[in-house]
């Protein structure tokens, strides 16, 4: 009898993408895949209709006054109704949460049919929304060791399984690009929206490195109202780049950086250090609970990274730390060392394995 998951995950990149990474996965193992998210995530999920799938409007009550507070929760009240009635029609195996307010709806609702539900957090401290489901899961996945303080009946729960990165990232082909060309190659990365700092901020900085006698190229995430300025800046001053607001391919273009400079989502930080990529790393200091910033420090403890956080992001202290990362290779090499050594393993074999008891 094939056996049944439903995955819930939505919002940003960082919650959908390591859904929809563990969802091919398993269907690809013959097992039927579901998935509940909302309209943010659904976008992610537009070139796979093989996966059944369920949109629900939810809504978080965090950072609101009283009336929207009110009113959130009254959605909250019908999008758990909805998930019972999904829940009742499909009546899966198991109910795999990925944080972010989208999938607490269906996941508290499978207390009801007495589901086993598994929850996963690939940030290094827990979100808000597995912090209340964790006292229903049956465990709780981590792609590091979480820095809560967490209740003892939970600890029990916990399982180190690694970050889900795409299967792409596992192959060796995209570890030999580094020394592809005679320039120094940087990569930036916004997160999934682009950050609008790095616009601001970088393009000088590639200039002045320029000017230092550096042959560079500048692979440069950035949002939509910013792209033709930048181009412009960098075609005028003769530096090579390509400008993405979003690329598919990231994978390759991670492989191939000598540096990056990114923001500090678990995914992205996971993925630069899985294919050995040096990288400043630059917090979203506006992040929820300072997830961004907890995740590049933990990288930066481990010797994986460089921290500079945003009141102190300016050209002049960035253009400081690119310059030594070019003249200085065994800075880069210590670095890439370093990242071999907190390698977990197969995250797709360790979660399989630690499911078995339950489906």
């Amino acid at each position: 009898m094939i056996k049944k998951i439903i995955f819930s995950s939505g919002g940003t990149g960082g919650h959908i993408l390591p859904a929809l990474y563990l969802m091919r996965h398993f269907f690809e193992k013959g097992y039927e895949v579901i998935v509940v998210t909302d309209k943010r995530g659904k976008k992610f999920l537009k070139n796979h209709s093989d996966f059944k799938l369920y949109v629900l409007r939810t809504e978080t009550t965090t950072n609101k006054n009283f009336l929207k507070k009110i009113l959130s929760l009254l959605i909250i009240f019908y999008s758990i109704i909805e998930s019972i009635i999904i829940l009742r029609k499909e009546k899966p195996d198991l109910v795999f949460g990925f944080g972010g307010y989208v999938s607490f709806p269906i996941s508290f609702a499978s207390k009801f049919f007495n589901l086993p539900l598994i929850i996963y957090e690939n940030n290094i401290i827990m979100g808000r929304t597995n912090k209340y489901l964790s006292f229903f899961a049956k465990k709780i996945f981590v792609a590091v060791e979480l820095k809560n303080t967490l209740s003892k009946n939970l600890l029990n729960k916990i399982c180190k399984v690694g970050p889900i990165l795409a299967k792409k990232t596992f192959e060796n082909k995209y570890f030999e690009n580094k020394n592809a060309t005679k320039n120094f190659s940087v990569l930036i990365l916004g997160g999934s929206q682009g950050a609008e700092i790095f616009g601001k901020i970088i393009p000088p900085v590639m200039k002045k490195i320029k000017e230092a006698g550096y042959s560079i190229e500048v692979n440069q995430q950035c949002i939509k109202e910013q792209k033709d300025s930048i181009k412009e800046f960098y075609n005028k001053n003769n530096i090579k780049n390509y400008l993405f607001e979003f690329d598919e391919n990231i994978v390759k273009l991670i492989s191939y950086a000598n540096l990056a400079i990114t923001r500090c989502g678990a995914s992205s930080t996971a993925e630069l250090t899985h294919i050995l990529t040096p990288f400043i790393a630059v917090p979203l200091p506006s992040s929820i609970d300072n997830h961004q910033y907890l995740n590049a420090k933990y990288y930066e403890d481990n010797g994986c990274c460089w921290l500079l956080e945003q009141d102190n992001f300016n050209v002049e202290n960035l253009f400081n730390l690119v310059i030594e990362a070019i003249r200085n290779k065994k800075k880069l090499n210590d670095v890439i060392q370093n990242m071999k050594k907190i390698y977990i393993g197969n995250v797709y074999n360790n979660i399989e394995n630690e499911i078995k008891e339950f489906i």
